[in-house]
């Protein structure tokens, strides 16, 4: 099936962040990752192919198993729609979709991301949160959009694993969420050592920004902050960085909640 001329403009506009707001849309891009959106049952709007990507039998088998509208472009016209260097000939078109913050009150854990900037750090913690069985992964402002491309590349397909939310005000998400028997947990140089900590069910743990950690508003907002103690002996290494803390946190979440 043929992709008109307007079409083709909407979807290469999807690489900038006010498009995706606007049109509610995100790009996933490559073989595995339309795979990872197709087995996950992603709301997949339509699918954009080249003559030499559809001939593979692993990207016809992909086709046929998406349930959607396949279009098919010239490598060259495929180049104009991707945010990547290097296409793969295969993209998706998959509708965004957040849940409510007020909604989280259900869930039992949920990671908060106070001020991440880095894409590939965002897109790392939510695969981590889905490895581990975290329900929720929520930013406030200053994180980086969960539909960016960057972002949707280091999930790995784990975005329709977790339920997604935005927060507003991050402190008043941790209050709404203590009023609803939650206990509040943040990653803090100063706090109770993981190996240490005995977290609560139902429970929120926040990441602060790579460059400033905690926002003073959500750190007052904490029951606890907690700490992943590094090696006196090794001064080089200033600071862990911030998706390999989340994970180390997640790991003793996890395991003694």
């Amino acid at each position: 099936m043929p992709l008109s001329r307007r079409r083709k403009h909407a979807i290469s506009q999807l690489t900038r962040k006010r498009t995706r707001d606007a049109a509610g849309e995100m790009l996933v891009e490559g073989v595995r990752s339309v795979e990872s959106a197709v087995a996950a049952g992603a709301p997949l709007i339509e699918l954009v192919v080249t003559p030499e990507a559809a001939a593979a039998p692993r990207v016809a088998a992909l086709l046929e198993a998406a349930q959607a509208p396949v279009h098919t472009v010239a490598a060259e016209e495929m180049r104009s729609l991707s945010a990547t260097a290097t296409s793969q000939g295969v993209l998706a078109v998959v509708a965004t979709q957040h849940t409510p913050p007020e909604a989280l009150t259900d869930a039992t854990t949920v990671l908060l991301l106070d001020g991440v900037q880095d894409p590939g750090n965002v897109g790392t913690m939510i695969r981590t949160a889905a490895w581990f069985g975290v329900d929720a992964v929520a930013s406030a402002p200053g994180t980086a959009g969960f539909f960016g491309p960057k972002v949707v590349r280091a999930a790995a397909g784990s975005l329709w694993d977790v339920r997604l939310s935005h927060a507003p005000d991050a402190a008043a998400l941790l209050q709404q969420l203590r009023r609803h028997d939650f206990r509040c947990y943040g990653a803090d140089l100063y706090g109770t050592p993981a190996a240490h900590w005995s977290p609560a069910r139902p429970a929120v743990l926040v990441m602060g920004s790579e460059a400033h950690g905690l926002s003073p508003a959500v750190r007052d907002a904490l029951d606890e902050p907690v700490a992943i103690p590094g090696s006196a002996s090794r001064e080089g290494a200033e600071s862990l960085n911030v998706a390999v803390a989340a994970g180390i946190l997640m790991h003793a979440w996890q395991g003694k909640g």
